[in-house]
């Protein structure tokens, strides 16, 4: 597979798993209220001037907003490209869903302390394996169809 359909493919399910981090954002206001008031601490004691932490907590949670589409809109040029450089159409669709299976679930622990389980990982993996199988298949598939023409 050429470098540049799987790099478009990563790129595709990492700003699909952004888009879903900024959902969460938007439609949870304790994550960013919660941001705020850590970051207001910490101001106070520098006695920086920062605006009412429910205003701050609006205009993310609005930007939040707005940068979902933004991230899918990306996403979806990139994983159309991706089909275009990538040998098969498969290639790309496994790239990107094991990317952005796994880069929301680093985004979920970094930025909202969500634990994942040792069960979850062996979920993944098992996953990821599956992906795996469906395109070596496919490539067999292809070498076959090239083969007897």
């Amino acid at each position: 597979m050429p470098m540049v359909g799987f790099s478009l493919a990563l790129s595709a399910g990492i700003c699909a798993a952004l888009a879903s981090t900024c959902a969460k954002l938007a439609m949870h206001s304790g994550a960013v209220a919660e941001l705020c008031y850590i970051v207001k601490r910490k101001h106070d004691t520098l006695q920086l001037v920062i605006p009412d932490c429910d205003s701050i907590a609006l205009s993310m949670r609005i930007i939040s907003f707005c940068m979902v589409f933004i991230f899918n809109a990306v996403m979806w040029t990139l994983f159309v490209k991706s089909l275009r450089k990538c040998t098969s159409s498969l290639e790309a669709t496994v790239i990107n869903t094991a990317s952005n299976f796994f880069f929301s679930a680093f985004l979920g622990m970094v930025l909202f302390g969500e634990t994942l389980s040792l069960v979850w990982w062996f979920g993944a993996s098992l996953i990821v394996i599956g992906l795996l199988f469906i395109h070596k298949g496919t490539a067999e598939d292809e070498d076959l169809n090239k083969k007897s023409l």
